[in-house]
């Protein structure tokens, strides 16, 4: 490997430069992607963490923001290629409900107009019936997305975009990158293991551990923000019933305190052999600002303060005799000022793609290719608007 030159390097193997890595490898023969895979055990690891390590996100095209819809669309529309390219199903079509106040119902609809999805709503979707386990405030409105959402496994999103990646020849290295230095007009890479690898240009899509592992000469505008999500363990006898539920994003009035705004999964086996009801959410989350307080976030020695919130709020939504017991995890959000990814050249040929804003894993497949695109090739989408995915329009 030592002596080989690659045109393109993705750093970074998570949702986006995994994705962003495939969609090279299609059109190019000299690509390299390198970044860790899941630890086996979280606790007796001391490396880079990423945030895909789950089995539940939230994927649906209505959205408050026209780009974020945008992304989720053109993403959603290739998840059947994807699963069918790899062989690794990821996806699970079973929809999603966006309920809350009437103001969050206007902008889903806002949305709605320039980027159209079926739905039914409030009006001709009676909840009770259909989702008796549900327990909403009365006065809700609601959009229900019964086709092209439901959840995504992260963990397998990512395997699948790997997959793919590996079987158009594209070169994985299974390492993260201590530093990256430039000689000539080439950059040289060193990895944990004293790799060495050479490309001619780099995509760094390393997500909250950028600015903490020094591949940047100065740090993105971007706010690492540490969450933790509460996984209610559901009864045997509710089990089968409860995967049938849809995800949902609860919006609730804000005039009542004791509320928080909250996405909740359904009924989810994971690999351990147990099913869960997986929330998340909350005004409640944790500044993280160091490489050292991102590894004890991950391994859960930081105190959350978001536990107690979403844990109400699941019960107030089901019923607490639903759950057996609940676990805790945690994982960190990269946050931008426009709310979308900074993907932008920052220096020559040195190129990130950073800041999924707690919405990329159901989109990353598209800002994997935008990514790539503009990498490659400096090509847009112009149906997004540029401005927003610069880094000079993120600088805070």
């Amino acid at each position: 490997m030592n002596s080989k030159i690659y045109e393109f390097a993705v750093i970074g193997a998570g949702l986006t430069g995994s994705a962003a890595a495939k969609y090279l490898s299609k059109k190019y023969s000299d690509v390299v992607l390198i970044g860790p895979g899941e630890p086996v055990n979280k606790q007796n690891h001391d490396g880079i963490y990423g945030s895909h390590y789950d089995e539940g996100r939230i994927t649906r095209v209505s959205d408050s923001y026209y780009g974020w819809s945008y992304l989720a669309d053109k993403s959603i529309k290739n998840y059947d290629d994807i699963q069918n390219e790899s062989g690794i199903k990821f996806y699970s079509e079973v929809g999603t409900l966006s309920i809350g106040t009437q103001e969050y119902y206007n902008e889903l609809i806002t949305t709605y107009s320039k980027v159209p999805f079926d739905y039914t709503n409030h009006d001709d979707f009676n909840l009770n019936e259909n989702f008796s386990k549900f327990n909403f405030p009365g006065n809700s409105k609601f959009i229900f997305e019964q086709n092209n959402a439901g959840h995504v496994s992260p963990r397998k999103l990512v395997n699948a975009q790997k997959q793919i990646f590996i079987n158009n020849k594209g070169d994985y290295v299974d390492d993260y990158v201590i530093s990256i230095k430039k000689s000539s007009n080439t950059f040289n890479i060193k990895t944990k293991t004293n790799l060495d690898i050479k490309s001619n240009k780099i995509l760094i899509c390393a997500g909250g551990f950028t600015n903490f592992t020094n591949l940047l000469k100065n740090d993105l505008p971007t706010k690492i923000r540490g969450r933790t999500i509460v996984l209610g363990e559901v009864k045997p006898k509710l089990i089968d019933e409860l995967k049938k539920y849809p995800s949902f994003i609860h919006k609730p009035e804000q005039t009542n305190n004791n509320r928080e705004y909250t996405y909740c999964l359904p009924a989810i086996t994971y690999p351990n052999g147990k099913t869960y009801i997986k929330i998340g959410g909350s005004k409640h989350y944790e500044d993280i600002n160091s490489y050292q307080m991102a590894i004890d976030w991950f391994k859960g020695k930081i105190n959350s303060k978001e536990i107690e919130a979403v844990k109400n709020e699941l019960n107030l939504i089901y019923n607490s005799d639903t759950f057996n017991n609940y676990h805790t995890d945690t994982c960190v959000t990269t946050w931008t000022k426009t709310i979308y990814p900074i993907i932008d050249e920052i220096e020559n040929n040195l190129y990130v793609s950073v800041g999924g804003n707690g919405s990329a894993a159901k989109s990353s497949d598209y800002i994997g290719y935008i990514s790539a695109n503009y990498f490659a090739e400096h090509d847009w989408d112009t149906n997004l608007n540029r401005d927003l995915f610069t880094l000079a329009s993120n600088i805070i």
